[in-house]
């Protein structure tokens, strides 16, 4: 049997609750604006789940834990191209990875990917009988249960909105408050720990998560801890940003389709991505959405080609004139005239759409080149 269904009508709490009573073994498909996650159920308990989000990747994880660095994971992907091994293989044969390490970051991935469904505000999702695809190797050791699922979801998302609340956008710049202190209580938890190292009064919230690879709500999780613990305070906070008024639906529409028909893909992307931001429910605007990020994405690659290789026009030390978000200052920081197109999006936490959108706002900008 299958069931599906808007997360506006039905709630994450209440799929997993109906799965739970039903000790139902089967997956289910979550979607949130190109975003697409599986999880996987094995007589009402959680055995894996997968995500084509790039935070959430393994490899991320491995940089996260610091057992991998950028150079090592591009080497990986580039000889699991050549020989087809398992990403987790071939860090145990050619990087000297423990197994141990490879169970814990696909443990933590695992997690993330369903606690981070938590947190969406619109989605659609479909539950299917049956294991879809799901690989022996991406399994839990330990199947994790509704109730846990439940009760660490609830939790974590009353932080994140109380976080939120006060700090909604990710640009807020954090400094320590009166200098590097013993984290007393929470010393030894891995992620807290990362974070404060990285806190400098300089860089972005954004930028921290993304240098240090961070899970999104360890993450954040761990910045609400560090504030509420009064160990950091924001030295340059953002304005709250205003709510969109809901949209004239028909108007914008013909608005987006004939941008589309014009080629004028990049307007008609962000007209719909504010709609569906607004009316994440509205079926012809996410079908019009998810056509016109595929031809985007189609555009953006014909610009920038994946075995192209940028370079800086600029001084490094000139980019802080020059980059007006912490998406692009990180990317920009990782083009040394070596990576091509594809190694970047390969070791970002960007993802496809993200990075060819910034290397082309970056080449328009003339801040780089493709190197001859």
């Amino acid at each position: 049997m299958s069931i599906s269904g808007l997360l506006a009508t039905m709630n994450l709490p209440e799929i997993l609750q109906w799965i739970k009573f039903g000790q139902k073994t089967g997956t289910v498909i979550f979607e949130h604006r190109g975003i697409v996650k599986k999880v996987y159920i094995e007589d009402g308990l959680i055995v894996s789940a997968s995500s084509n989000d790039p935070k959430e990747y393994l490899g991320q994880i491995l940089m996260c834990y610091g057992w991998i660095d950028e150079k090592g994971l591009s080497d990986a992907f580039e000889l699991q191209a050549k020989t087809h091994k398992l990403l987790g293989k071939i860090m145990i044969d050619h990087f000297h990875l423990e197994q141990k390490q490879i169970l814990q970051a696909l443990k933590v991935k695992i997690e993330e990917t369903v606690y981070d469904i938590f947190i969406w505000e619109d989605g659609r999702f479909i539950y299917a009988d049956g294991l879809m695809d799901l690989q022996e190797h991406d399994r839990l050791d330990t199947a994790i249960t509704i109730d846990q699922v439940i009760f660490e979801g609830a939790r974590r998302l009353d932080e994140w909105r109380a976080f939120r609340q006060q700090f909604p956008a990710d640009d807020v710049v954090f400094a320590l408050k009166g200098g590097q202190r013993d984290l007393g209580d929470l010393k030894g938890d891995f992620f807290i720990e990362t974070t404060y190292r990285l806190i400098d009064g300089s860089r972005s919230m954004r930028r921290i998560l993304l240098e240090a690879r961070l899970p999104e709500y360890r993450g954040i999780e761990a910045f609400t801890k560090l504030f509420m613990g009064a160990f950091i305070e924001p030295i340059k906070k953002t304005a709250k940003t205003a709510k969109l008024e809901a949209p004239d639906e028909g108007s914008v529409l013909r608005q987006a389709t004939e941008m589309f028909k014009a080629k004028q893909l990049d307007q008609a992307f962000v007209l719909l991505e504010q709609f569906i931001g607004v009316k994440p429910d509205h079926a012809e605007g996410q079908t019009l959405y998810k056509m016109v990020r595929e031809n985007y994405v189609k555009e953006l690659y014909r610009v920038c080609s994946p075995d192209s290789i940028p370079e800086l026009k600029i001084d490094i030390s000139d980019l802080s004139e020059k980059i007006f978000s912490s998406r692009e200052g990180f990317l920009a920081s990782r083009i040394n005239g070596q990576w091509d197109v594809k190694s970047l999006i390969m070791i970002s936490p960007l993802g496809d759409l993200d990075t060819l959108k910034i290397l082309k706002r970056l080449l328009d900008e003339g801040i780089i080149r493709w190197k001859k």
